[in-house]
């Protein structure tokens, strides 16, 4: 009986040893899952961000070659009217 009962003694303790483990793995991916969440919503605004300097500089690209389409046309124009 002695030996059942200390046989029963160690599994309850490695019982309660797995389970305090899988306490302590729910945990680290409760943490991870709320990390990995404020990544992704950091990433996103990262993005965004991206997204408005390329359309800015593309703005800016559009802006300054029309502007020297203007100063071409109004240059030739000068240059072939007579004044």
């Amino acid at each position: 009986m002695t030996t059942s009962n200390d046989r029963l003694d160690r599994i309850e303790a490695l019982v309660e040893k797995t389970t305090q483990s899988v306490d302590k793995n729910a945990q680290a991916i409760d943490k991870l899952t709320a990390d990995i969440s404020r990544f992704n919503d950091r990433l996103d605004t990262y993005e965004q961000g991206m997204r408005w300097v390329v359309q800015l500089a593309f703005a800016l690209l559009i802006s300054a070659t029309v502007a020297l389409i203007v100063n071409a046309a109004a240059f030739l124009v000068k240059l072939l009217l007579p004044s």
